[in-house]
């Protein structure tokens, strides 16, 4: 009986200490990557991936601080098990990883920063982190280039002001980060509040001014 008591009394401990170590945040940013310039800037495609041209897929999406300050890694060792239901058909589309395996890519998106969502928002596992990103990411971001420049072909030199300007014509007030790789534009930033609205006090450093937007 003595044992049985104990083994509660260290499984209750075990338990609120994993609670205890629950992070909270005040911030999203949504991080959107463009093949088009990524690919001509480097060498890319997943070996099970393909990856779609003229359309904007995701890196992640990352609970984070206002401050500019990074959480800590979520948790560690979670596995992704992909199938062929529709999550899945849509995270090889809208997700693709353009350098490693799709299940490796997604796994350090979800132990890095989904799990710390899941956890907040009390939801059962990876699935419904990576539904809500997809939903969100189809809804806004998908076409974001197509529709923000509209008639651009071959490679045209976007100064970071415009690239801002266009995009708040389709998102009002976003609050934008871009990444440049080789000068080439390979990654778009969004800082969101928790209701997923613009967050225009988050603070964050440019990667670059300027870049080379490629359409091909």
């Amino acid at each position: 009986m003595k044992y049985i008591l104990l083994l509660i009394a260290l499984a209750s401990t075990l338990c609120f200490n994993l609670r205890s170590t629950k992070q909270s945040y005040d911030a999203y940013v949504m991080a959107v990557q463009w093949a088009n310039g990524y690919c001509t800037a480097q060498k890319c495609g997943g070996k099970d991936s393909k990856v779609i041209k003229n359309t904007m897929t995701i890196h992640g999406l990352w609970p984070s601080l206002k401050s500019g300050k990074r959480l800590n890694v979520c948790t560690s060792g979670v596995k992704i098990k992909e199938d062929s239901s529709a999550l899945f058909n849509d995270m090889r589309t809208y997700w693709p990883s353009f350098a490693k395996a799709n299940t490796e890519f997604w796994g350090h998106e979800y132990n890095k920063h989904g799990y710390c969502m899941v956890e907040e928002k009390g939801w059962k596992g990876y699935e419904q982190y990576f539904r809500y990103t997809l939903d969100l990411h189809i809804k806004t971001y998908k076409n974001l280039f197509l529709k923000a420049f509209p008639g651009y072909s071959g490679k045209n030199n976007v100064k970071y002001e415009q690239l801002k300007e266009a995009i708040r014509r389709i998102i009002p007030n976003a609050t934008i980060n871009m990444k440049c790789t080789s000068g080439y534009i390979t990654e778009l930033y969004f800082y969101l509040e928790k209701d997923m609205s613009p967050c225009p006090t988050c603070k964050f450093s440019n990667a670059c001014k300027s870049g080379t937007l490629v359409f091909k």
